[in-house]
């Protein structure tokens, strides 16, 4: 007997394999095949009656008692490949997890217990009316085994997550399971300690923190269907659920859901595929929604649904736009005279205050004037930034490091000025103006892989044990702090420069996010925006927190320049060591390219950011109207085109990222 089996590869096509007919082989079973010198778990694709050619085929060793992949995970993994433009080995190893794999009959089979992670009873909870009216109309829409979308958008602050964990109650009594996914790993031991008082049970949580142990025990509970509900990052979307119905995507806005290094996909736009080819509702949950989530709720392709009114008629944040100048900034501060009085105000009453700075470091541009040189990356085209806290310059793209004791062309070492500012430069101001009261920095850099440490913080600040927060993006994504009444975005202006189509869109989100932090139950609490320009269209509109307002001059002109969600877009980045060989490449593939109908190829030009890693980089980026789908001519064309050995192919369809 023949069976063609998809390896977890970077290839398009199935591998042919002999097996006896008493192993029973069906299709969208895992198998352990020989493949060169190594052993690969694979999964049956096709049963082949005959081979066209008559060779020697290497057998199947052995089927793995594991649950078989139905037909719509079949589909599922096909529309992955054919959408994404990825080879389906690169998909199918998206839901291959090795370890768990290899203890299956070891260490596996002594996981029997799954008590804690048993429905008992939820806590009991006072809806709104507000929540009350939104959570009637999705139970009066919504059908577990139909394909629908649900906008739940709500203003910060709104309890968008009450409305959903309602909806998540009902279908774990009925022994459904559920998944929950969020951006942000920090975010999971908020959101699932809010859930497991809910609930009284154990969250299932999974993302790249968790140790294998933990991850072999959740991993085998959800594919017995002993494990009900699992918040998680994106990877948890490809997870062995038996009993899948419902995936909420929740902050569906945030682009961490977008993973474009390697196998480039969005977990939130995969999330509605997946409901689509299964049959179930997506619920996706924003304060501020993308674009083309709030355009597909505007034009009645997905069911919209608005909480207007913060929990418990909590007032909306005061909104103070201040004005920088050399009047109310003193010399080498960040802090106007303004906001500094404002602040201690604030302070005195016992209130919780965040600084908010959305850059990495210390100081961004180092400057020796002796010699006239930027300290820069040597693999990458772009400055280091300097990092206090380890007395280090950094790159932030390649990881590169170096200490400041670089030496001048006449031999004498560099005597580096330092300009631009980051959250370690803030920091020290704050600490300076206000000696008398406990401030720490919350950012990724300061966090990361300190699991423990990191929840800690986020128990100190929830506990009002600081009274200052310096806090970078990570702090925008969905945190909820009781006594935080008070935030100054340091320099509203910063991110509103460069070369990216969604800026508008993402600096908008941003600020209404962290806006969004301040006075979740208090009714007295301002927000503070420092500009040096009080035109910006997005400052004004967020005076009011006028959302529709945006949106809509958004669409406007994204209409007029062609733009997401009116065309469609696919970036190709083409990345190697040689310069001549990477853009020769490049014209090659846009030749290639040309031969599509209407497609607007754009390029190849280099990237914003030309040489990342010693790697030069060219881009191509191919606009279409909505209504085209052109991704299997596309993908045609990649199946026969050959990539240099020297030389990577990056294919992002409907890119987030444009450096």
């Amino acid at each position: 007997m023949i069976a063609d089996v998809l390896l977890p590869l970077n290839f398009n096509q199935s591998f042919s394999y002999s097996y006896d007919p008493s192993l029973k082989i069906e299709i969208g079973q895992f198998v352990l095949v020989p493949f060169r010198n190594k052993k690969l778990i694979g999964v049956v694709w096709n049963k082949p009656s005959k081979l066209k050619k008559k060779i020697k085929l290497k057998k199947i060793i052995q089927k793995i008692n594991y649950p078989l992949l139905t037909k719509q995970d079949i589909v599922f993994i096909e529309k992955i490949s054919n959408y994404n433009l990825i080879n389906l080995g690169n998909v199918l190893d998206l839901f291959i997890y090795n370890k768990g794999f290899q203890s299956l009959d070891k260490g596996i089979k002594k996981i029997k217990d799954f008590t804690n992670f048993k429905f008992h009873k939820t806590e009991k909870v006072q809806l709104t009316d507000d929540q009350n009216q939104v959570l009637k109309k999705i139970n009066d829409e919504i059908n577990y085994d139909k394909f629908n979308v649900f906008l739940l958008h709500g203003i910060a602050g709104s309890g968008k997550t009450l409305v959903y964990l309602k909806i998540v109650e009902k279908l774990i009594r009925e022994g459904h399971q559920v998944l929950i996914l969020l951006p942000e790993k920090a975010l999971t031991e908020q959101i699932s300690e809010r859930f497991r008082n809910f609930f009284n049970f154990e969250i299932a949580i999974w993302h790249s923190g968790i140790t294998d142990k933990n991850k072999k025990k959740l991993w085998k509970g959800i594919f017995e269907n002993k494990i009900k509900l699992v918040i998680g990052a994106r990877s948890s979307l490809f997870l062995p659920f038996q009993n899948l119905k419902l995936i909420v995507v929740d902050e569906e806005q945030d682009a961490s859901y977008k993973q474009d290094e390697g196998v480039c996909y969005s977990a939130r736009d995969m999330s509605v595929m997946k409901g689509s080819t299964h049959s179930f509702p997506v619920i996706l949950v924003s304060a501020t929604p993308s674009i083309e989530t709030y355009f597909n709720a505007q034009n009645k392709k997905y069911h919209y649904l608005k909480l207007s009114n913060r929990y418990q008629n909590i007032s909306l944040p005061k909104v103070e736009i201040i004005k920088l100048s050399n009047v109310n900034l003193e010399k080498n501060n960040f802090i106007s005279t303004e906001v500094y009085k404002s602040v201690t105000e604030f302070l005195k009453k016992g209130e919780q205050v965040l600084f908010f700075i959305n850059r990495r470091g210390h100081s961004t541009f180092m400057m020796c004037y002796q010699c006239m040189q930027r300290l820069e990356c040597p693999n990458c085209s772009i400055g280091l930034v300097y990092h206090q806290n380890l007395n280090k310059a950094i790159c932030h793209y390649c990881d590169y490091s170096s200490n400041l004791d670089r030496s001048c062309k006449d031999g004498v070492k560099c005597n580096f000025k330092f300009y631009g500012y980051g959250i370690e430069k803030i920091f020290e101001e704050i600490k300076s103006k206000f000696p008398n009261y406990k401030s720490e920095i919350f950012s990724s850099d300061y966090s990361n892989n300190k699991k423990k440490e990191y929840a800690k913080q986020i128990k100190r600040i929830e506990n009002n044990e600081i009274n200052i927060i310096v806090g970078t993006q990570i702090i925008s994504k969905g945190f909820n702090f009781p006594k935080l009444n008070t935030v100054v975005v340091v320099n509203a202006d910063n991110n509103f420069f460069g070369s990216d189509i969604r800026s508008s869109e993402k600096n908008y989100q941003l600020l209404h996010q962290v806006a969004g932090r301040a006075g979740r139950f208090n009714h007295q609490s301002t927000v503070f925006f420092q500009t040096f320009s009080t035109d910006n269209k997005i400052l004004n509109t967020m005076s009011n927190f006028e959302m529709n307002k945006f949106y809509d001059q958004e669409l406007s002109f994204r209409k007029d320049a062609k733009l997401p969600p009116y065309y469609r877009l696919i970036s190709f980045i083409i990345s190697g060591p040689n310069k001549y060989q990477v853009e020769k490449f490049s014209l090659g593939l846009k030749n290639y390219l040309k031969n599509i109908p209407s497609l607007n190829i754009l390029g190849p030009v280099s990237a914003p950011i030309p040489k990342i890693n010693l790697k030069f980089r060219v881009r191509i980026l191919v606009k279409f109207e909505q209504k085209m789908s052109p991704h299997r001519q596309i993908k045609n064309i990649l199946d026969i085109t050959k990539v240099p050995k020297d030389l990577k192919l990056q294919v992002d369809v409907d890119p987030l990222n444009f450096l």
